[in-house]
């Protein structure tokens, strides 16, 4: 069973909101992970760190189990985070599989997007390309598969591309 990181802003935020939104993500992926038969294990970093720890020290402790980790889900308000943006680019550099676990707040934030994790560009242009292909007039299709990319929440194949190996 993979393990999935999960990846989005604490520091900023009361704690008992941070602890609360990382909790319901936590909560949706385990249901989706049983009702599509998917074996997926999440790693909520607020519950690797005391609250009371200092930011370095708990840098610390969760990149170094975000390393060991299969996946990592990308939770709304990362951008603004200087440690979820710090985790992001390790799981690139480590070519750990990212996915989006909640669209972006606003479709300005894509760009964005597209530059700090590539496959999310790649798989826009993708989709796009197939609407042509379809035959769907251009401005639709480019609406369409924004809308798709915007609102593609983690579902039992979110993670599809993750090989799943026993014992892992």
């Amino acid at each position: 069973m993979k393990h999935i990181y999960l990846c989005g802003p604490v520091s900023g935020r009361k704690q008992e909101d941070a602890v609360l939104h990382f909790n319901e993500v936590e909560q949706v992926i385990r249901y989706q992970s049983r009702t599509g038969n998917v074996p997926i294990c999440t790693l909520n970093p607020m519950r690797l760190c005391p609250p009371d720890l200092d930011w370095h020290e708990a840098m610390r402790i969760c990149v170094g189990e975000l390393a060991c980790c299969g996946g990592i889900a990308l939770l709304r308000g990362w951008q603004q985070s200087r440690g979820a943006s710090l985790e992001l680019k390790l799981a690139q550099d480590l070519h750990i599989p990212v996915v989006y676990i909640e669209p972006p707040v606003e479709f300005v934030c894509l760009s964005s997007i597209f530059a700090a994790v590539p496959e999310t560009l790649r798989y826009y242009n993708a989709r796009l390309l197939q609407l042509q292909k379809e035959g769907v007039e251009e401005n639709i299709a480019e609406d369409r598969a924004l809308a798709e990319l915007a609102n593609r929440y983690l579902d039992p194949h979110g993670f599809e591309y993750i090989s799943i190996e026993e014992g892992k």
